[in-house]
């Protein structure tokens, strides 16, 4: 049964569909469904824009064929109904991110050969950053590109709608993986896997306690997925001015979080 879909695939499941299985991971089965990646995962794996969860991952074999009718997705051996909830991340408006705790942004940066060529690299601009790591590195998300997407989401979430055709056609260029395009496609819409959204409305609300919750669950995808996502998070951050003030803090709430 699928429990829920994120808004990059969730109209999928809503309509007749069909494609392939083109990948199986322990915690996840890509498919390609039309022309879109979705990442079949099993309930003990956080939401995100391409993710289908559901009660239990089914038994999907490479080449596979799969088809939708709306209610049921299916391939010869298994069967999912649904189409489930939509999902969708929320991010801190530019006022919350501007009054943000420091100290919990820089928890979030860890050491690595990527991460400090990104520091050096955004000084001088996103598209610097683009040129500096994207692609860079092995498997299905290249660290590289996990920094960029933590980039991509905060100047998304900062800059508002106005900047997202900018950072769509930024993510377009990078020569990478069809899963690591798809997700950074996603960040410059203003969408991630859940422990992102949750970590920057923590560090927005200087909640310490809610931040480092969704940094252990961060630091548990993939090898070094989350960790290179969360760093590029604070790369992001740290580009940004910072406003220190109760007016700031308290326009922070709610009234401010906009859902993208």
């Amino acid at each position: 049964m699928i429990v829920d879909a994120g808004l990059g695939v969730a109209g999928l499941l809503r309509r007749p569909v069909a494609g392939r299985v083109v990948s199986v991971h322990r915690k996840a089965a890509y498919l390609r469904l039309d022309t879109e990646l979705v990442a079949l995962v099993g309930p003990d794996v956080d939401p995100g824009p391409v993710h289908v969860r559901c009660t239990a991952l089914p038994p999907c074999r490479v080449g596979e064929a799969v088809s939708g009718d709306g209610g049921r997705l299916a391939a010869a051996h298994w069967a999912l109904r649904g189409p489930g909830a939509v999902w969708w991340g929320t991010t801190p408006g530019p006022l919350a991110l501007a009054a943000r705790d420091e100290a919990l942004v820089r928890e979030a940066l860890v050491a690595g050969e990527v991460i400090a060529t990104a520091a050096r690299a955004l000084g001088r601009g996103t598209e610097a950053l683009v040129a500096a790591v994207g692609g860079r590195g092995p498997g299905l998300t290249p660290a590289g590109d996990d920094v960029l997407a933590g980039v991509v989401l905060v100047d998304r979430a900062a800059g508002g709608p106005g900047v997202e055709d900018r950072l769509q056609a930024l993510c377009a260029g990078v020569r990478t993986t069809e899963v690591a395009s798809a997700f950074l496609a996603w960040a410059a819409r203003g969408q991630s896997v859940a422990p992102a959204h949750d970590w920057l409305h923590a560090v927005a609300a200087g909640d310490r306690t809610a931040a480092s919750r969704a940094l252990v669950r961060l630091h548990a995808l993939g090898a070094d997925s989350g960790r290179h996502l969360a760093a590029g998070m604070a790369l992001g951050l740290g580009q940004l001015p910072r406003v220190v003030s109760q007016t700031a803090r308290a326009g922070a709430g709610p009234g401010l979080r906009h859902r993208v």
